[in-house]
């Protein structure tokens, strides 16, 4: 038997025994911003433990792996995803945020030269690492967020002692808190008697002096890569109190059809009621200071048959208190509108819950006869003409009338009575639907707050003033209601009766006060136009 001897003296290149990979560099967690680039290094070593002659002719592989994913492959994004350092591009918040890696290295051994002869002492060989795959620490990629200002902080112009309102749309990227810090002329303001919501999103301010200066705000993230921002800046000029009224459009079911200003001191402002959309009631209010205005006020005319009679016609003034609502309902052919067959509109002005005036529309016309003229306030309506012409409405005198009122046919809650040719009458003050009604008295003010429909819901938009109108029975379609040839009866503060046949006309509706505005003119009839209007200015 032959024996092999083996002589550790002879050096050899045969490593018998694999390495052990470690990682000498660990890569580091990293923080970038927005749309920056990440670095992260790490290197792997592959050490014979056991083996002081070993060549170590194998090589160490590298692979970047990411948490969730495997694998990285290079992109456009993405690079050196096989090698010691890695580099991430374009990184965004919030998607890219919080992703995390790791370094993943292999042994890769030598194997025997095929291309010379194998000859004993020239053997090229390893093993496969003894701990392979061998990873590295994970690492988190923090992409830090960017804050957004997407509307920018715009002019405003208030009077002395009035609010005026700055606003700002500001966002992260990933959704999280922001903080605001609002100033005047460079100077940070703190909330104060004339100042509020300096910290947040939208600022109040008021000025006792007249002039300019720059309102801007400051927004601040803790982790933002470009906080802080800091926004355009909006011109606030605070002037003398002016002569506003502010009006706002919308249905009592709840839609806001469109709102305005208007100083008096530049000019009147008419508002003329149209039957082809449904702005069926006017809020006016005065924000800056109360103002002693003019009203030129006109109820509709009838139409139809021999003619409709004119609507009532007046003219009054008052002093409008700051704040306060007021609102107009004009009719037409819409609500409030007169009884069918074509009685006129009336027109109404009430203070909150309160009617203050009413003017009667004019009477529908018959075949034969035509409709009695409404009355201006304080004026009984017209007979319609024929010979069974309908009465004009009752005249109530000042401050008389009852606080509810009744539909045509005498009903107070059951609705209009369409067939019935006998006027209702007005409400003094506003009932308002089954909501209202057990919530408040007709007369009693709502408080501060946005109008509110007849179901009890906020219409969006409206302003919050001091308010107590309330919608959905106040008794305003109470003209007597033609049939056949009869011309209908106008709405007022009462309503004329329908004509009793022979196709005579309707009568016209009565106006009235309750005694809170001065009565400069008012007349029966002097409005031919079927739209009630009214036109506003400045009392001379």
């Amino acid at each position: 038997m032959i024996g092999l001897q083996y002589n550790s003296a002879i050096p050899t290149t045969l490593d018998l025994n694999g390495p052990y990979l470690s990682i000498s560099t660990q890569p580091e967690s990293t923080t970038v911003n927005d749309n920056g680039t990440a670095t992260v290094t790490g290197v792997a070593t592959a050490t014979f433990t056991n083996n002081d002659n070993a060549t170590n002719t194998g090589r160490v592989a590298l692979q970047w792996h990411e948490v969730g994913v495997g694998a990285l492959s290079n992109s456009d994004t993405v690079s050196g995803v096989d090698s010691t350092t890695l580099t991430l591009s374009d990184l965004s918040n919030p998607d890219d945020n919080g992703r995390q890696f790791f370094l993943r290295s292999d042994y890769v051994p030598s194997a025997y030269q095929s291309s010379s002869p194998v000859t004993a002492g020239t053997a090229r060989s390893t093993g496969n690492a003894v701990n392979e795959p061998f990873d590295s620490d994970t690492i988190t990629v923090t992409v830090n967020p960017t804050i957004s200002i997407t509307s920018q902080p715009g002019d405003a112009t208030a009077g002395q002692g009035i609010d005026a309102t700055f606003s700002v749309t500001a966002s992260a990227s990933d959704d999280s808190t922001i903080s605001y810090q609002w100033t005047q002329d460079g100077t940070p303001l703190t909330d104060s008697s004339t100042v509020s919501g300096s910290t947040t999103p939208t600022l109040t301010i008021s000025g006792s002096d007249t002039g300019t200066s720059t309102i801007g705000v400051t927004v601040s993230h803790p982790t933002a890569g470009n906080s802080p921002v800091t926004s355009d800046t909006g011109t606030f000029t605070v002037v003398d109190l002016r002569q506003i009224i502010n009006y706002e459009r919308h249905s009592d079911v709840g839609s806001l059809f469109d709102s305005g200003s208007q100083n008096l001191a530049d000019g009147s402002i008419t508002f003329t009621a149209d039957p082809g959309s449904p702005t069926r009631a006017t809020v006016i209010y005065c924000p800056e200071e109360e103002v002693t205005v003019r009203m030129t006020i006109a109820a509709g005319a009838g139409s139809g048959g021999a003619g409709g009679g004119e609507g009532g016609q007046s003219v009054v003034e008052f002093t409008m208190e700051r704040n306060t609502e007021y609102l107009l309902k004009l009719g037409a052919s819409t609500m409030p509108t007169g009884g069918a067959n074509g009685g006129g509109g009336a027109a109404y002005l009430y203070k909150k819950g309160q009617l203050l005036f009413a003017l009667g529309g004019g009477g529908g016309g018959g075949s034969n006869g035509s409709g009695g003229n409404g009355g201006g306030i304080g004026v009984a309506g017209q007979r319609g003409n024929g010979r069974n012409g309908g009465a004009g409405g009752q005249l109530f005198d000042v401050g008389t009338l009852p606080t509810i009122g009744v539909f045509p046919g005498g009903d107070t809650w059951g609705g209009v009575n369409w067939s019935s040719p006998s006027a209702g009458r007005i409400s003094g003050c506003t009932p308002g639907s089954d909501v209202f009604r057990n919530e408040f008295s007709p007369c009693e003010d709502m408080g501060s707050r946005r109008f509110r429909t007849s179901s009890g819901s906020e219409i969006s938009g409206t302003s919050i003033i001091q308010r107590g109108y309330k919608p959905g029975v106040g008794h305003r379609n109470n003209g007597g209601n033609g049939s056949g040839n009869e011309g209908g009866g106008a709405s007022g503060a009462a309503g004329g009766n329908a004509g009793g046949g022979g196709g005579s006309g309707g009568g016209g509706a009565s106006g009235y006060s309750n005694g809170e505005v001065t009565v400069i003119s008012t007349r029966s009839g002097g409005n031919t136009s079927t739209n009630a209007f009214v036109r506003i200015e400045t009392a001379s």
